[in-house]
């Protein structure tokens, strides 16, 4: 083929221009490693795509591709050398290279040649950066490929993962891009594992026996194909491929698996494996293109099923036409194909160096944005790239190794940030197809042939998803540490009977064991007590030494603090709690017969009375002229007065006022009255019923201020959460069991003990089982917080100890071992008996009251008595001075006494008729004289 594309001279800035518009061909090299599987696949679909090409007619305008194709091997120091030798050939555009370690270094030599790169397997995410201008590729970025692993980790909510990489910038890129990505979803690496590319198998072996040993089973594989299947080999071979293990291999390995098997062995070590690999949805340029590949390639086993086709192959394809559309872009733009030498350099610099002499495409920039503007429908999808020079729009699949082949199980796409069991649709390659493909499009769906949903069969053969972590292979079960408490052995109860056996009880050990059978995996623990039971041990710091890794767990009555946070992980809590202030209950009974006068002060009561004296001078005064009522003696008006007045306050008075002036004051003082009785029968009830109850500390904020000791529980957070809101340490003392709590309370603040306790809510529940009621809670719950079992930071088992707890939650369990254990209900209704209580009265809140009106009922009979008994003695005088002619007979006693009731039985008679009537007095007497005799 005539050489036409260049001519050298000796300028850095001559050029020659061809005689011939459009050239006859163009020439573009290819830069792929032949012994390899997908180097073998992309060498025949380059060679077919450049014979497509050529047959197209709608493409070049006549011009054809001359194919310049180069092994680059795996290294980069072949793939410069190659590049170094198309680059002599005179090529304007490179399809390559296939690695990522050889593009690092190609890409360098494309950017001084102005040649562009399309590379159709270089995924390192560190390509696409400003220093790379003129590389582009149809492969997508490890960007979006660690996406889609990500994803399906999240999916599972597994969260540690070590990754198996090349010890190189395509590999450490990859594994650091992973791990922002897990960190974004929850997730995080605990481990890489870097590996030469020439490791052997002693090599690989000593890495995987140390990882067999640690907790984590999740295990990600991004390296060549050769290697990868090398660590799957071995992790076989050391047991590492059984139930319970996840590995994840990445596309180059998943599309190794998809190439026809040639080793049977394989199927042994590679079952259940999870592979992800690039999407390709079934379209009529694949189609045509497996056509063309079985009429070239008669001899490959191919099929429309999806599972077979080598994805880099598709792209090698499709990067050939990517170049071929620019090419056509570039021609018909009348742009020219010129080179030029690149200016001598002195020799001390390197300009004899052959690197110094490569020569420049001058159109090169021309041509780079016309591949960055190539837009179309290739067989492996939508060929569209971003300004950086990545692909647009890809989606992966993830398979699952089961027998001979992989099969799809899931799916993920750029827009879809979860796993999905549906393929992602095929909007944008419908817009961008003709009216004929749409109509495939629309027919397919978009689903590959063997899109059947199935279930994962996971390493070992087994369907249950995997925990993605166990306990480490040491034989060492979890020591557990546990507070061994003075008191409140309801909660954590430590026993050793005569055989020097110890067991462990309570509500807090329950809920731990019973949330243990909620795992799936078994955990072997083994318990260390803490403190000697004399004492409680100081919480923070067994915290402490669970940060100190001293212990593996802390399972107890722990509250969930910010500061405990910081150096340990707490599951969730298992019972909610918060800090109330417990004080005893006022009892005002039992010494206060006077209640009923405590409502209103002295002042308030000499005014009332005052007030009635008052009121009824002026009632006096306005009707003493216009009202009969109002008259008469004055001994006898000012009884009226003051009866007519007191019974106002029970609005029972007989008399009326009939003057305007004095039923104008009688209205007005009958509603001062009411609200005087209002307030007094209201205040009274407060006294005598709710008060009893009411502590004299009314919460936390008056007991701060109050300067009375305080009691906490022994080994608590209390303390310095109080000494926080600059409570004095002299007024906090430590208490550690129940009776200890009541005694102290008891005592009270005047003999030696404390005025309340702040505690947590649990504890005070605890305590007021069998003290319901004379203590009480004063205020509202502060600090609310919780109880959970702590672990170290890290620890894999606290997120599944809180899901085990949730379910407990949810299925009820936890609340049947609470019931057991904190008897709340029978609390409740002794506190509900002592509010009836409190609200009926007894007799010790009213005999004073009693005793007035006895002593006043008494006093008015005597003083009757007397009266009648002067009267009697004056009637006797009065009968004998009238009858001194009849003799009578001595009277006893008796007969006196006989006498003396029939007279009181006696009506009385009216003093005024007596007065104005002798005949009257007369018949008085005659009655009584009639009386006596009989």
């Amino acid at each position: 083929m005539r050489e036409w594309c260049y001519s050298i001279t000796a300028a850095s800035s001559a050029s020659n221009h061809t005689n011939q518009w459009p050239p006859p061909s163009v020439k573009i090299g290819a830069l792929l490693a032949f012994n390899t599987n997908i180097g073998e696949f992309a060498r025949k679909a380059i060679e077919l795509a450049v014979q497509d090409v050529n047959n197209a007619e709608d493409v070049l305008n006549g011009t054809r591709l001359d194919l310049k194709m180069y092994n680059t091997g795996c290294t980069p120091i072949q793939g410069a050398a190659s590049a170094m030798e198309l680059v002599k050939e005179g090529i304007i555009a490179v399809v390559g290279p296939q690695s990522s370690a050889v593009a690092q270094f190609v890409a360098h030599i494309g950017k001084e040649t102005t040649i562009p790169l399309v590379s159709f397997g270089a995924t390192d995410p560190n390509l696409s950066e400003m220093q790379y201008p003129f590389f582009t590729r149809v492969a997508p970025s490890d960007v979006l490929q660690m996406e889609a692993v990500a994803a399906f980790i999240a999916n599972y909510g597994w969260r540690e993962v070590v990754i198996f990489h090349m010890d190189d910038d395509y590999g450490t890129n990859g594994a650091s891009t992973l791990s922002d990505s897990l960190q974004s979803r929850g997730s995080k690496l605990v481990d890489k594992v870097a590996f030469a590319p020439g490791i052997d198998k002693p090599g690989i072996d000593k890495d995987l026996a140390r990882l067999a040993n640690r907790q984590t089973r999740i295990f990600v594989v991004h390296t060549n194909a050769a290697i990868g299947l090398s660590i799957l080999q071995e992790a076989y071979n050391l047991n590492m491929m059984v139930s319970g293990y996840v590995w994840i291999v990445t596309d180059i390995i998943t599309t190794d698996l998809g190439y026809p098997n040639r080793d049977p062995r394989r199927q042994l070590y590679t079952q259940g494996i999870i592979g992800v690999r690039r999407h390709i949805s079934q379209s009529p340029q694949l189609k045509s293109l497996l056509s063309s590949w079985k009429k070239s390639f008669p001899s490959d086993f191919l099929d429309l099923d999806t599972s077979q086709i080598n994805a880099y192959g598709l792209y090698a394809y499709d990067a050939v036409w990517a170049v071929a559309r620019a090419i056509s872009s570039y021609l018909n733009d009348k742009q020219e194909v010129n080179f030029t030498k690149a200016a001598e350099l002195p020799t001390e610099s390197g300009g004899r160096s052959e690197l110094a002499q490569m020569r420049r495409f001058e159109g090169g920039q021309v041509m780079k944005t016309y591949v960055l503007n190539t837009s179309f429908i290739g067989a492996s999808g939508l060929i569209k790239f971003d300004r950086t020079g990545d692909l647009v729009g890809a989606a992966f699949e993830y398979v699952n190794m089961v027998g001979k082949s992989p099969h799809v199980v899931g799916y993920w796409w750029a827009n879809n940030s979860g796993v999905s069991p549906e393929p992602p649709p095929n909007i944008e390659l419908a817009s961008l197809s003709t009216p004929e493909d749409n109509a495939f499009f629309l027919s397919h769906d978009g689903k590959p042939a063997n899109s059947t949903k199935m279930a994962i069969i996971w390493s070992g053969g087994s369907t249950i998803v995997p925990q993605g972590w166990v306990l480490p292979k040491n034989g060492k079960p979890l020591k557990i540490g546990v507070p061994r408490k003075a008191g409140y052995t309801d909660l954590v109860k430590v026993t050793t009977d005569a055989d020097n056996v110890t067991t462990y009880s309570g509500f807090c050990i329950q809920v731990f064991e019973t949330a243990l059978k909620y795992l799936h995996y078994a955990v072997p623990y083994s318990y260390e007590t803490l403190g000697d039971g004399v004492t409680t041990p100081e919480y923070n710091h067994l915290i402490q030494k669970l940060a100190n890794q001293e212990y593996d767990a802390v399972v107890g009555d722990v509250a969930v603090l910010a500061d405990r946070l910081r150096i340990v992980d707490f599951t969730q809590p298992f019972l909610e709690s918060g800090l109330v202030v417990l004080v005893p209950v006022r009892n005002n009974k039992k010494e206060n017969p006077w209640a009923f006068l405590r409502p209103f002060k002295a002042q308030l009561w000499m005014t009332v009375l005052l007030s009635f004296v008052f009121t009824g001078t002026v009632i006096w005064i306005l009707e003493h002229k216009v009202n009969e009522e109002f008259r008469g003696p004055p001994r006898a008006q000012l009884v009226t007065v003051l009866t007519f007045i007191f019974s106002t306050l029970f609005f029972a008075h007989r008399e009326d006022a009939r003057s305007f002036l004095g039923r104008a004051v009688l209205i007005v003082w009958l509603f001062v009255i009411l609200i005087i009785n209002s307030s007094y029968t209201a205040n009274l009830t407060s006294i005598l019923t709710v008060e009893h109850l009411a502590p004299a500390i009314q919460g936390l904020e008056s007991l701060i201020q109050s300067n009375l000791p305080i009691g906490y529980q022994t080994g608590s957070f209390v303390r310095d959460y109080l000494k926080s809101l600059h409570v004095s340490s002299a007024r906090l003392k430590p208490l550690s069991s129940l009776k200890m709590y009541e005694k102290a309370l008891e005592l009270g603040a005047n003999g030696g003990g404390v005025a309340a306790i702040v505690d947590e809510l649990p504890y005070v529940q605890l305590f007021h089982q069998s003290n319901c009621k004379q203590y009480i809670i004063a205020g509202q719950e502060f600090t609310k917080s919780g109880w959970g079992f702590a672990f170290p930071r890290g620890s894999d088992i606290t997120a599944d100890l809180s899901e085990a707890i949730l379910k407990m939650s949810q299925s009820g369990e936890l609340q049947h071992i609470k019931d057991y254990w904190f008897r709340d209900s029978i609390c409740e209704e002794v506190a509900r008996n002592a509010a009836v209580e409190a609200t009926q009265l007894d007799l010790r809140s009213f005999w004073g009251l009693f005793l007035i009106s006895g002593i006043a009922s008494i006093v008015c009979v005597l003083i009757h008595m007397i009266f009648v008994f002067r009267k009697y003695r004056k009637e006797m005088r009065i009968k004998q001075q009238q009858e001194e002619s009849v003799v009578l007979r001595p009277a006893g006693s008796l007969r006196h006494i006989k006498q003396f009731m029939v007279f009181l039985d006696k009506p009385a008679c009216d003093h005024k008729t007596s007065a104005r009537s002798s005949s009257a007095s007369s018949s008085c007497m005659t009655s009584s004289h009639t009386s006596t005799s009989v």
